[in-house]
């Protein structure tokens, strides 16, 4: 669930994905951390946190090689979003 408050997104992600990535993202963007943390919710209803954490630093075939992080810090936030969807629905 999205919420108003981004310091505490930013915290959840941290907890989730640890500092370097979410330091990456915020220098992107309050958008690149928002898409972040919207992705995270999504996934973290089909998987565990160590599943998700990892979806997000492994390079993905769909962003071409990249990982969700950087392709976010990119500013492919559709992208990721599709790529997010695709791994989900691959999971079922």
């Amino acid at each position: 669930m999205y919420r108003d408050d981004p310091l505490d997104d930013e915290a959840e992600l941290r907890d989730l994905l640890g500092d370097r990535p979410v330091d990456r993202l915020v220098a992107a963007g309050a958008q690149a951390v928002a898409v972040a943390c919207d992705i995270a919710s999504i996934l973290l209803g089909w998987t565990g946190p160590d599943d998700v954490a990892a979806w997000f630093q492994r390079s993905q075939q769909r962003l071409d090689g990249q990982t969700p992080i950087t392709a976010l810090a990119a500013g492919d936030h559709d992208d990721v979003e599709e790529a997010a969807r695709l791994w989900v629905a691959a999971q079922g």
